[in-house]
């Protein structure tokens, strides 16, 4: 395990997050779940970094994770965008990106952290689920053959 340092990404870093992004959900796509961020170009993650609150997880200087927070209420803010480059999964490094949003988020004063996930996906709903969070509903998506699963969690 990794101990990464997690600071509020700045538009220097959007070409390596957008690295780290395709490689991340490299393995989502050959399962099956293609997602928007496994094609992130440099100007769409700048645009991220510009809308919303990013963060970059580092180890020894290189960008090796990401999360994103938007704000989708007054109490809910939405997490997507979780992702960990390929070379560095399993290190413990989307915890420590999840804990951090969880814990900017209840900083802000909000009390909801959701996301969406493939239902059928055979490990993620389970590891948020690990996490405290809970199904919701659904989330249907027009331009996938499959759809999402809302979950949640209070931090306050």
């Amino acid at each position: 395990m990794v101990e990464p340092a997690i600071r509020r990404a700045s538009a220097a870093d959007a070409a390596a997050l957008a690295r780290v992004y395709r490689s991340a959900y490299r393995e989502n796509r050959e399962l099956g779940f293609p997602a928007k961020a496994g094609s992130a170009t440099e100007r769409e993650v700048g645009d991220w970094i510009r809308g919303c609150r990013v963060y970059a997880a580092r180890v020894d200087d290189e960008v090796v994770g990401g999360v994103r927070l938007e704000a989708s209420g007054p109490e809910r803010v939405k997490l997507s965008r979780l992702g960990v480059h390929g070379n560095w999964k399993g290190e413990g490094i989307g915890g420590t990106l999840l804990d951090h949003a969880e814990g900017a988020v209840r900083d802000c004063g909000r009390t909801t952290v959701w996301l969406t996930t493939p239902g059928e996906h055979p490990y993620l709903p389970e590891l948020y689920r690990g996490r405290g969070y809970e199904e919701t509903g659904t989330y249907p998506l027009e331009h996938r053959e499959y759809d999402e699963i809302v979950m949640e969690k209070r931090v306050r």
